[in-house]
């Protein structure tokens, strides 16, 4: 995967600060930055072709146009699948938002406005030049529907399962309509997995990539789908490493001098669904993957704390899914089941 764009000559860029009924957008890369040009327009479909004409006017002619926005729920998605359907050649970023506060923070702003925010982005895109995001296919964004809402779902039952079981009540009909509620979750998360085995099933691709994944002992439907949605396809990733990092699964060390060690731990700067999914998995695999286990039980021996190996075992799981991708082959153990 690219982190940075190629050398790419006359590239502006715009930062765009995204909101639920509008967005405002700042273009910079021809002219200072106090400057920059800036525009709000609402966030809607029929808006985009104004937007984009605002940016060529501003832009310099023959430029070509970069858009930087944060992740910010499904807006960032639905503004760029919009924007691409009428010029599939703009670079569109999606980036992590926690990296981009960062970044603007170290601009040194006094204030926090919608208008710094959009100055901030585009300045980002200018000088880190995040990869394009990567636009899922009609049949994978249904997928990633099903997933999410499910996902969803079950933590809203957990929630209430939690208030069911922590608070007493005086009266029945409290825990009876939390009982209710419970009851009505279950049937729409049954229905939602019914209707992601039938997504999965109608489209051969999906299948197979599923099949695979889940040859690999611990690895669940739930988990392969979770990866398929949130990480896309893993063989666009050239090293693995690249893609433990991008799911937010590479150890992050505390370390200053010769009095400060702090413990490892995950950096979690990617997608939370896919640490959430393979944290059940890894729990499953350290108990029935032979290979898992002996991983687990060897960075125990070691003296690693046991979160510290099972977040070792969530990066191998991964690492395994992409590797049978590539040899687009099952999983076969190394080791055999006690």
């Amino acid at each position: 995967m690219k982190t940075f764009t190629p050398a790419v000559p006359n590239m502006v860029w715009a930062g765009v600060d995204l909101a639920k009924l509008t967005f405002l957008a700042a273009l910079w890369g021809h002219q200072a930055f106090p400057e920059m040009q800036r525009r709000s327009f609402d966030r809607k479909r029929k808006a985009m072709k104004s937007f984009l004409t605002w940016l060529r006017a501003q832009a310099p002619v023959g430029a070509r146009i970069g858009l930087v926005m944060e992740a910010t729920g499904a807006y960032a998605e639905e503004v760029a699948s919009w924007l691409l359907d009428l010029d599939p050649t703009l670079w569109v970023a999606i980036v992590n938002p926690g990296q981009t506060s960062a970044f603007i923070k170290s601009l040194g702003f006094r204030n926090k406005t919608d208008d710094l925010d959009a100055q901030g982005l585009a300045k980002y895109g200018q000088e880190r030049r995040p990869a394009p995001w990567e636009r899922p296919t009609p049949e994978l964004a249904a997928l990633k529907d099903l997933v999410r809402i499910r996902m969803d779902l079950i933590n809203a039952r957990t929630a209430m399962h939690l208030r069911l079981k922590d608070h007493q009540r005086t009266g029945k009909k409290a825990s009876e309509a939390l009982r209710k509620v419970i009851l009505s979750l279950k049937t729409q998360i049954q229905r939602l997995e019914d209707a992601i085995k039938d997504q999965v099933a109608a489209f051969p691709e999906l299948a197979h990539q599923v099949e695979l994944y889940t040859s690999i002992c611990g690895v669940a439907q739930v988990t392969a789908t979770t990866v398929m949605v949130e990480l896309g396809d893993l063989r666009r990733f050239p090293r693995s490493r690249q893609l433990t990092a991008f799911a937010g699964l590479s150890p992050k060390k505390t370390q200053s001098g010769t009095s400060v060690h702090g413990k490892t731990r995950l950096c979690k700067q990617g997608s939370g669904r896919v640490r959430a999914a393979l944290y059940m998995a890894a729990g499953s695999a350290v108990r029935f993957n032979p290979d898992m286990k002996a991983t687990y039980e060897g960075l125990l021996a070691k003296g690693k704390e046991k979160r510290s190996a099972l977040g070792a075992v969530m990066r191998k799981l991964l690492v395994l899914m992409r590797a049978i991708l590539i040899a687009d082959r099952g999983w076969q153990p190394m080791k055999k089941a006690a």
